[in-house]
């Protein structure tokens, strides 16, 4: 890990378990939320992580309410992110505040991402993140052409999920009419570099890419 001013960057990403908080806020008909991040403190253990009490953490930390991400593994190999904030350390575990955003209407925080599955959605980042050549990347391909790469993937649901278990995805997703997916083996380095805004998507297994939209590729993965 390396801290420059309010920039993180963490390299051998690959395989990285990460926890997320959502301290959650209401703005009239919308939630708020500050997104918390553990990568940065090293990956996080599983058993503390899941100790983790959304209800006791929302009265600690003054927020509506709080919200748990599912713990995530990484798949690029270095990011770069911009923080949003002071870490905090939130019941015990340090985070890194990565972003915020507003949550997309119809979220239920009794409910994990894949609720959003394949309905894209937009957080506020700025980060830059590094799938290098020679390494596999594991895209979805929307009907609309646009390339999706994964960023996390999430044992939660599928709670036999490895990484050797992505190239061959696709056979355990429900994609909708229109979808695809694919491993792609990079013959260069692949950039996504996001400046305000990420467009993100969850699969129905709660893994999580970004899209290939508004020239944050360096190139199209997929072709």
């Amino acid at each position: 890990m390396a801290v420059t001013g309010t920039q993180l960057r963490v390299d051998n990403l690959r395989g990285y378990a990460q926890g997320e908080i959502f301290l959650l806020n209401k703005a009239g008909e919308h939630l708020e939320a500050a997104v918390y991040n553990s990568t940065g403190f090293g990956p996080v253990p599983a058993g503390k992580f899941d100790a983790i009490d959304v209800q006791s953490l929302a009265a600690d930390t003054g927020s509506d309410l709080a919200w748990k991400n599912p713990r995530r593994f990484w798949t690029m190999d270095a990011a770069t992110v911009s923080l949003a904030g002071e870490p905090r350390e939130l019941q015990g575990l340090m985070f890194n505040l990565m972003a915020k955003m507003q949550m997309p209407a119809g979220f239920d925080p009794g409910r994990d991402q894949s609720a959003m599955a394949y309905r894209p959605m937009q957080i506020g980042r700025v980060s830059k993140y590094e799938f290098l050549s020679g390494r596999p990347v594991f895209l979805l391909r929307s009907p609309e052409a646009i390339t999706w790469v994964m960023q996390t993937f999430t044992d939660h649901i599928d709670h036999g999920l490895r990484e050797s278990d992505l190239p061959d995805l696709a056979e355990r997703l429900a994609l909708p009419e229109g979808w695809q997916y694919k491993a792609v083996t990079l013959s260069q380095d692949l950039t996504i570099t996001t400046s305000g805004v990420a467009n993100i998507v969850p699969d129905h297994l709660a893994n999580m890419y970004q899209g290939c939209v508004d020239g944050v590729n360096n190139f199209d993965p997929w072709d």
